[in-house]
């Protein structure tokens, strides 16, 4: 019986290993094909999304985005690749929450976090769960923000733009009305009617001539209000190496404020031969190298070893050692309210020199520096470079100074003031007037501001020279009235008054006060002028004196004097009596 079943047994353990032989590999080539074709399939998403993202109508970007300062928000797709055998590339988007969801990792909050402190999150969080893995993220799509603009921009309103983008730019694309979005201006109305390209062309043209640039204050000045917290922008200051905090990309909710100028703000400037002549509000810790940042670079024909800075403070020019970038390779010198850095043009052998600086200051538009040719610029034109004059300006006080190259101590202003007088035919008594015209003398040009400004052709527009100052100076609201005047001040400007409308206004006449000679100073020129009936212009002053004073003994001496001619006069009257009778 043993014998009989061995064959049976044998016949079935052959079945077995058929059967095993057919549905094993079947079934491991089942499983195989199901994990392949998810992998497949995972892949093919991926590859999907990738392609749709990549084919998506392009978003305009600005500079590249700076992670230690870009702030992740709800809507920015990220991605990531991990090494190992599951490398391939996943996306995945900030929700509302400010949350990630990685895949296989878990959730990440990202709640004001910048770019690279979220880089550095989810690096960690893979680590921890596979050490050894490395992981790469990177941004790949910013989302849309919406901003407000407002203040002194020629488009305010709200935009939608990418997170990627700065303030810098912001307010350069704003300036286009087409790119506003439906907030009553104008560019609704162009959309509204239909109008014409060149209609809207013509449109743009007109807002850049309103507003072509920022003002040097509003350019570092800008206030940026976050929904927590504040930035302030400074967009000369952002040129600088580093200076990415100072241009920051928008986020949610973000208002950008541009300030309206403010009075009297000290100025700095870089001029000559540069790409970009700039002038700049001053503020405290301001340095050289911040102008020349913003210069843009030199021009072919620069000087590089004849960069100059001009301190306020006068001290003459000092020389600024630079590269060929105008990157300062010596001190970096710090920057007084007013300095200017000129970068020169090579100048050739036998040629005249072509450049030269003047400084345009008051009421103007642009104050600050000019760059001209000396000799030939003129003044009108140098006027016109720094902006006209403002609404505010009085052309009839304004005036041109031409500085001394040396100051020259009070010793040598009287030594050159006796000298000069020694061969003059002037009275002793004009002495003590002589030294004290001499001891005042200020170094003015002699031209008519206002006459030049009208008339360009004429003998006023005069030619400047290197070095050259002009003032343009604002127009006075009253005139001051003192002296033996019952209520000396100031009194309203009022155009076409003379001095006696204004002697009234300051109460009249005081006792004693010496009415024939009351006197009108003219405020550009100094002058004094008598006749009471004449027109008072503003920058005026005038002036009542009181009787002279004399002394006891004067006096005396001037009734003896006067006395002894009436007796002489009545002598000599007798006398000439008697002979003819």
């Amino acid at each position: 019986m043993h014998s009989r079943c061995e064959p049976y047994t044998m016949r079935c353990v052959a079945l077995v290993l058929l059967l095993l032989t057919v549905i094993v590999p079947v079934s491991w080539g089942q499983a195989t094909g199901s994990v392949l074709d998810l992998d497949r399939a995972s892949m093919l998403r991926q590859n999907t999304t990738l392609g749709a993202l990549l084919s998506a109508e392009p978003i305009p970007t600005d500079d590249a985005v700076d992670p230690t300062v870009y702030r992740v928000g709800p809507g920015d797709v990220l991605s990531y690749q991990t090494t190992g055998l599951d490398f391939s590339e996943k996306m995945v988007m900030v929700t509302p929450e400010n949350t990630l969801l990685l895949e296989r990792y878990g959730m990440i909050s990202v709640a004001g976090q910048t770019l690279d402190e979220v880089r550095s999150a989810i690096i960690q969080r893979v680590q921890q769960q596979a050490p050894g893995i490395e992981i790469f993220v990177t941004l790949r799509k910013p989302r849309l923000v919406y901003v407000t603009l407002k203040g002194n921009v020629t488009f305010p309103g709200t935009y939608a733009v990418p997170a990627s983008m700065r303030v810098s730019t912001l307010l350069a694309v704003t300036r286009q009305p087409w790119l506003l979005r439906r907030d009553g201006s104008p560019s609704d109305d162009l959309r509204r009617m239909g109008a014409s390209t060149a209609f809207q062309a013509a449109t743009n043209e007109l807002a850049r001539a309103v507003r072509p640039d920022l003002t040097p204050y509003a350019m570092r000045n800008i206030v940026v209000r976050h929904r927590q917290g504040v930035s302030l922008v400074d967009l000369a200051l952002s040129s600088l190496p580093g200076g990415a905090r100072f241009d920051p990309h928008l986020r949610e909710g973000d208002v950008v404020t541009v300030p309206f100028d403010s009075e009297e703000v000290p100025t700095i400037s870089v001029s000559g031969a540069v790409v970009s002549p700039t002038t700049l509000a001053y503020k405290v810790g301001d340095r050289a190298s911040l102008l020349l940042a913003v210069a843009g670079g030199p021009l072919q024909d620069a000087d590089l070893d004849r960069v100059l800075l001009v301190q306020s403070s006068g001290g003459g020019a000092q020389t600024l050692v630079v590269d060929s970038t105008l990157t300062i390779e010596g001190a970096d010198v710090p920057l007084e309210p007013g300095a200017s850095i000129i970068v020169e043009r090579r100048a050739y052998a036998g040629e005249p020199v072509r450049q030269g600086v003047v400084e345009v200051y008051g009421e103007v538009a642009r104050p600050g520096t000019v760059v001209i040719e000396p000799g030939v610029t003129r003044l009108a034109e140098a006027v016109r470079l720094a902006g006209g004059p403002d609404a505010n300006a009085s052309l009839a006080l304004s005036y041109v100074v031409r500085p001394e190259m040396t100051v020259p101590s009070e010793r040598e202003l009287e030594d050159r003031g006796n000298r000069r007088f020694m061969y003059s035919d002037l009275t002793l008594e004009d002495t003590l007037r002589y030294r004290m015209d001499q001891m005042y003398r200020l170094p003015f040009v002699s031209c008519n501001v206002e006459a030049a400004l009208r008339d360009t052709s004429g003998s006023n527009n005069i030619t400047l020279q290197h070095g050259d100052i002009i003032v343009i100076e604002d127009t006075p609201s009253r005139v001051y009235v003192y002296g033996q005047v019952h209520r000396p001040g100031f009194v309203t400007f009022s155009p076409g008054k003379t001095l006696r409308w204004y002697v009234e206004r300051a109460g009249g006449f005081g006792t004693g006060a010496e009415t024939s000679r009351a006197r009108v100073i003219k405020g550009r020129s100094n002058v004094w002028v008598e006749d009471r009936d004449a027109i008072v212009e503003p920058g005026d002053e005038i002036y009542v004196p009181r009787p002279p004073d004399i002394p006891a003994s004067v006096e005396i001496q001037t009734y003896a004097a006067v006395a002894a001619i009436a007796s002489a006069i009545a002598l000599l009257a007798t006398t000439f009596i008697t002979i003819f009778r």
